[in-house]
């Protein structure tokens, strides 16, 4: 009776750790579709455009590069805490914005908590799991993670197509959400201690041992592209949407980078069994096809390109994330927990370089030109990765 307690009331606490992350990714996700309204409002560049978008990933690049070493001090609790305070704040200025400037650093703010909320709630949703298997904590986290970027695009283009202000409304309505999970994270119960294991928190942290630093590279710049792919179509759909015979609107952006998300969710959910390095192979290959659907798109201006890019972004996104998650969740636990926090600096790097330099090309050259330099570089890292897991 008592362990059927206990069990319930960590299924009570890993569902607010979950929504902590749903939360904190989504906040990320939410501008997504409301980028074509700010180009229109206050007349942006493609390139101001992108600086918007990667501004966020500076921020948790920043809070990854110095503030990894909170959780392993005050514990996961104060942490989540924490992320979720700066994002509440984050989002209040997001919405009260009135320039591009005012926006990079709102979006810089968001960044933060969300690289405090992503590292906090993986060490909290281990140690909460509710389930008998634990080792599937880093593919369900995965999952968690993937449901909260998807639900921000969806959420932010209907909020902003049926308000009559679009661009202050999405963020005060998920402000006010993560006001309340803020409040219920007082109840999750957590003494925190220090581990004679605890490693000393440096701003880079990888494996030690030889077998672990092989999987780690491969999977880690899988990663990197994966994340890019996917930011890439997130930061350029209003843009590449509106030059095809569709309806104009926030809420049809956002359902397209959602149907991604989605897809992915449910490829991961159904393929958790694959083995990883096969499930990465084809995750590559796919995403490597949403690439080249997304120049035919601008070839073409056909919806059927459009439909092949999404659904192929998807399910890649999906098998290439799910074990890159899964492996490297199972070398921190093994090691150290501060490798994922290196793990995902290294994968977020490709939300930031590559689409600074595609919006820079649409700008000079032109969508063609970009896609097409963005595709040549997915291509080479995924080469390269596929022959790392060859070897090994």
């Amino acid at each position: 009776m008592q362990s059927s307690i206990f069990q319930q009331r960590n299924a009570v606490e890993y569902l607010i750790l979950s929504l902590s992350l749903c939360l904190g990714v989504m906040s990320t996700a939410l501008a997504s579709p409301l980028y074509a309204i700010y180009v229109t409002q206050w007349h942006l560049s493609t390139t101001e455009v992108g600086y918007a978008f990667i501004t966020y990933m500076i921020g948790v690049v920043f809070s990854l590069l110095f503030l990894n070493g909170l959780a392993g001090k005050h514990g996961y609790k104060k942490e989540v805490m924490l992320g979720l305070f700066i994002n509440i704040m984050a989002l209040a200025y997001s919405a009260l914005a009135n320039n591009i400037w005012h926006l990079c650093t709102s979006r810089f703010l968001i960044g933060i908590a969300s690289g405090l909320l992503t590292t906090a709630t993986m060490n909290g949703l281990s140690d909460k799991y509710p389930f008998p298997n634990k080792a599937k904590a880093g593919k369900l986290s995965s999952i968690v993670t993937v449901i909260g970027f998807s639900l921000g695009p969806i959420f932010g283009g209907l909020v902003a197509d049926s308000s009559q202000t679009p661009l202050s409304t999405p963020y005060w309505i998920v402000c006010a959400g993560s006001i309340v999970v803020f409040l219920a994270c007082f109840g999750i119960r957590y003494q925190h201690q220090t581990s004679h294991k605890l490693i000393k928190p440096r701003m880079w942290n990888t494996p030690k041992t030889s077998e672990n630093k092989r999987i780690f590279w491969p999977y880690a710049l899988a990663a990197s592209a994966c994340f890019g792919v996917f930011s890439l179509y997130a930061a350029l759909a209003g843009s590449m949407l509106a030059q095809l015979p569709l309806p104009k609107s926030a809420t049809l952006t956002g359902l397209s980078i959602s149907i991604i998300l989605f897809i992915s969710t449910i490829v991961q959910m159904t393929c958790k069994g694959m083995k990883e390095s096969l499930s990465l192979s084809f995750g590559m290959i796919l995403l490597t096809l949403g690439c080249l659907g997304l120049i035919l798109l601008q070839l073409t201006h056909a919806n059927l390109w459009l439909a092949i890019s999404i659904i192929s972004i998807g399910i890649g996104h999906g098998l290439s994330l799910n074990p890159a998650y899964y492996l490297i969740d199972k070398i921190s636990r093994a090691e150290n927990p501060a490798i994922f926090s290196t793990f995902l600096l290294v994968g977020y790097q490709g939300t930031i370089w590559p689409i600074l330099l595609s919006s820079k090309l649409i700008d000079l050259y032109g969508y063609l030109v970009s896609l097409s330099v963005f595709a040549g570089l997915v291509i080479a890292i995924f080469a390269w990765v596929a022959i790392q897991i060859r070897s090994h």
